[in-house]
């Protein structure tokens, strides 16, 4: 909390008329009531003299810093200006003349206090701050100044300052300013996964920042607004990687297969190490001749930098740099050579010119043979967690404190077993021919599995062999990564009529009308939305009506059920039976079908009617329905197991969900009443399961890689699986009672009569006998994966097209009006299965073999 501006600088003089005040009086001081003798009062004088003077050029010198702390003051160097009023002030003589220059001091002496006690307390450093105002509150000092005063008061206020504010906290606050500020630099700039790796950053320090946790939130708010771009993406790529399954592919040609095998080559090449590639450039870089006759190691090395960017594949070239003796360097090189590696040629020039090279990842350096055996370099190794083996305790030999005591009684071991020590990293390299000259050393963190050593080139070589061998030997572990992608989608499109049409007359005695349905379409009265008004007439005897009229539930102009007598010209029928929409146009002979009805017995239905006209006073009547539908349905699935396992060693992996389902069944159980008048409750046993079976539903990934010794391939005996249970089919059907015949008595006043009863099938039991069906999407194969690789194991591709035209005979040929009397119907059913697996080889601790760098120079 910051103090309100207050004076910095005295007001009454300027600092150079104080100055001239402090000189005289430090001079009337020292002159001042000294009237003796002659002899005397010239020697005293002398001294005065020389006394003022000195008194003179230290207040001078006083007043310029004290000039100099109000500067720094200005300049925000609070720290500074308080060492320096403090010093001045307890330098200044406390005299009369001199009060001025003490009060400039003192009050310099108080604002740098006050400043540099906020700086503290900033830091939260609160009991420092307080402890430097007692000090300006002493009684030499300024006892009484309010502005120290307010200060302190401010500062034991806990309110502003709060007691267990400390600087590591104010650090720490500090800290996370700063890393919440690069983590929504990162977040505005769109890269999300170092945005959330800094918000992490900020939670190790403080693990409640809520800022962190929003922007983390923020952060995966904008990766799943990328994901669902990418899914939508991969979905089009998926559809149109259907499509394009119905195009042609051109051959390839000669040269497409090179440049194919050209390319993996390359992919595997930009895996290995900068070392490994210009190492492979000088052996394949062949020079035609080779003509060197009296020139220097700089001339050669210039000259093999141009050719082997000329000879380069790349164009890149190998770059070269010097680090020899003028000595070597000076030295003439005659060589002629044809059709030689540019391998073989740096070792005949090193030779000649008694120098060496070694292969950096980045250049060819040409060294002294000296400086190769000799000079110490440092280098550090990421190396396997058990690089560094354990050895017995017997091993440990004198070093261990003293010579073993032959008489002494052998000390067991702990828990009987054998003791082992940790061997030093020296202690390990020394047992695998390592020597370690003056000044060499070797250190290994087991937290990091870094080992940093310093010695030779020829001893660094030997261990980078080691620690290459060790990386090669090192346990491995493969992490599959198994992705099902399915895809389906269905679109519908179709738009048809239907007509019909009442008998209209033609002359009193010939009429015309609709058709009959025929194979086609089966009428239906409830597929058309104007209804007839015909009616079943009622029963009478003798006059006297027994049963009432019942309307006909009839289509208007369409058939009337039998048994009605109703006269022309309400008689007619369908004119457009065969035109074919619904399920009559989509054939229900797939399982999915059945898989939507339950029963292959389903009754087909139309497609639903969108605009009906009628004519009801018109010759003939007719009514007509437009009958249309277009339908987009979609499912996406989207399964990814993983696994790590080592290699050789088979895992699987399993999320399923048992699915129990019958298989055997006792046949239903019938009652034995054959007739309703009998007056007993039928019942039936319907059929029951005896036996079952369970499936498992779900993802199982079967298995087993076998990883190379270089840890760059990986050959994968894989299967996974996916089963999904899609629905029921019946396979049962219903159990009906058989019909009956009956006649009812009927007595009206002295007649009587009987009146035809029949009794239709009664439902019994539905008897269904369900089975399950279910869909298995599965690949068994044996790969080769490169680490790191992403391969499509296998997949399918379904495009199923059905497409009905159908039209009236003669009606559907005219134009314009033909439009009329034609069904179209177009169904796409697509699907695509793709079967992707990707592979990484990892050590134990989880860290990916081939991406992580092997050697770090310092």
């Amino acid at each position: 909390m910051l103090l309100q501006p207050f004076p910095k600088r005295p007001e009454p003089t300027s600092l150079r008329r104080l100055l001239t005040r402090s000189t005289a009086a430090c001079l009337m001081t020292v002159l001042g009531g000294h009237a003796v003798l002659p002899v005397q009062a010239q020697s005293v004088s002398a001294m005065a003299q020389a006394e003022a003077r000195r008194r003179a050029i230290q207040v001078n010198k006083l007043n310029d810093d004290i000039e100099r702390g109000y500067q720094l003051i200005d300049q925000g160097k609070a720290a500074e200006a308080l060492a320096l009023f403090s010093q001045t002030y307890k330098d200044i003589p406390n005299i009369p003349m001199a009060q001025e220059s003490r009060a400039a001091a003192r009050n310099g002496y108080v604002v740098a206090g006050c400043l540099q006690a906020q700086v503290l307390a900033s830091k939260g450093n609160t009991a420092g701050a307080i402890k430097l105002l007692d000090e300006l509150l002493a009684p030499e000092v300024a006892p009484k100044d309010a502005r120290v005063t307010v200060l302190k008061q401010r500062l034991e206020d806990p309110d502003r300052f709060p007691p267990a504010l400390t600087a590591e906290h104010v650090d720490r606050v500090g800290a996370v300013q700063t890393l919440l500020l690069k983590a929504n630099s990162f977040l505005e700039l769109g890269d999300y996964d170092k945005a959330i790796t800094t918000f992490q950053d900020v939670l190790r320090i403080d693990p409640y920042n809520s800022a962190a946790r929003r922007g983390m939130e923020n952060a995966e708010r904008g990766k799943q607004s990328y994901y669902k771009s990418a899914f939508d993406h991969q979905r089009s790529k998926m559809l149109s990687d259907l499509a394009q399954s119905w195009e042609d592919p051109v051959p390839l040609t000669d040269m497409d297969r090179s440049a194919l095998f050209g390319a993996s080559a390359e992919s595997l090449r930009n895996k290995k190490s900068g070392s490994e590639i210009i190492r492979d450039k000088l052996r394949k870089i062949i020079l035609p001749k080779v003509d060197f006759s009296g020139v220097t190691l700089d001339e050669v090395v210039e000259l093999l930098r141009v050719r082997s960017r000329d000879l380069d594949d790349e164009g890149r070239g190998i770059s070269f740099i010097i680090s020899a003796p003028p000595e070597s360097r000076g030295k003439t090189i005659s060589l002629n050579l044809s059709s030689v590696p540019l391998e073989e040629v740096l070792r005949y020039v090193g030779e000649m010119c008694g120098v060496t090279y070694k292969v950096d990842d980045h250049a060819v350096i040409f060294v002294s043979l000296s400086e190769r055996n000799g000079a110490l370099i440092s280098r550090s190794f990421r190396v396997p967690p058990d690089f560094i083996q354990n050895a017995p305790a017997t091993d440990a030999g004198p070093a261990a404190g003293g010579a073993a005591d032959p008489f002494a009684a052998d000390k067991p071991a702990a828990g009987g077993g054998l003791v082992v020590r940790r061997m030093g990293a020296r202690e390990f390299l020394e047992g695998r021919g390592v020597t370690f000259p003056e000044g060499a050393s070797a250190s290994y963190n087991a937290a990091s599995n870094t080992l940093v050593v310093r010695n030779t080139l020829p001893n660094m070589e030997i261990i980078e062999m080691v620690v290459e061998q060790a990386t090669k030997a090192a346990p491995k572990m493969a992490v599959i990564h198994v992705r099902m992608l399915e895809v389906n989608q269905t679109n519908l499109e179709e738009l048809g009529y239907d007509w019909l049409m009442g008998a209209a007359s033609l002359n009193g005695k010939v009429y015309s009308g609709g058709g009959t349905a025929g194979n086609g379409t089966a009428f239906n009265a409830a597929n058309y939305p104007f209804t007839s008004p015909a009616v079943n007439p009622g029963y009478t005897v003798n006059g006297q009506q027994v049963f009432p009229a019942t309307p006909v539930a009839a289509a208007l102009a369409g058939p009337l059920p039998l048994g009605t007598n109703t006269a022309f010209p309400y008689a007619g029928g369908p004119v457009t039976s065969g035109l074919r929409t619904g399920s009559y146009a989509v054939a229900g002979d797939s399982i999915d079908n059945l898989l939507k009805t339950g029963s292959a017995t389903a009754t087909p239905t139309v497609a639903p009617g969108v605009l009906s006209l009628a004519g009801v006073f018109t010759n003939p009547q007719f009514q007509s329905v437009l009958r249309g539908l277009s339908q987009k349905k979609g499912v996406d699935v989207n399964s990814s197991p993983s696994v790590t396992t080592k290699t050789g060693l088979k895992a699987t992996v399993e999320v399923t969900q048992e699915f129990i389902y019958p298989t055997e069944f006792d046949p239903p159980r019938l009652p034995q009443l054959s007739r309703r008048s009998s007056g007993g409750q039928m019942i039936a046993t319907p059929t029951t399961p005896t036996a079952f079976e369970m499936r498992k539903t779900g993802v199982q990934v079967e298995v087993e890689p076998v990883i190379s010794e270089d840890g760059r391939t990986v050959e994968l005996t894989i299967a996974p699986e996916l089963t999904e249970f899609e629905g029921f089919v019946n396979y049962g059907s219903p159990i009906f009672s058989p019909a009956s015949l009956d006649v009812l008595p009927v007595q009206a006043g002295t007649v009587s009569g009987y009146v035809p009863l029949s009794s239709p099938d009664e439902l019994i039991t539905p008897n269904k006998i369900l089975q399950p069906i279910f869909k298995t999407q599965k690949v068994v194969t044996g790969v080769k994966v490169y680490d790191g690789a992403t391969v499509v194991l296998g997949g399918v591709i379904i495009d199923k097209h059905n497409l009905v035209e159908d039209k009236v005979p003669v009606l559907g040929d005219l134009p314009f009006v033909g439009r009329f009397f034609r069904s179209n119907t177009k169904q796409k059913e697509s699907k695509n299965v793709i079967i992707f697996v990707t592979v990484d080889v990892v050590d134990p601790s989880g860290r990916k073999v081939n991406r992580d760098t092997a050697a770090v120079t310092q």
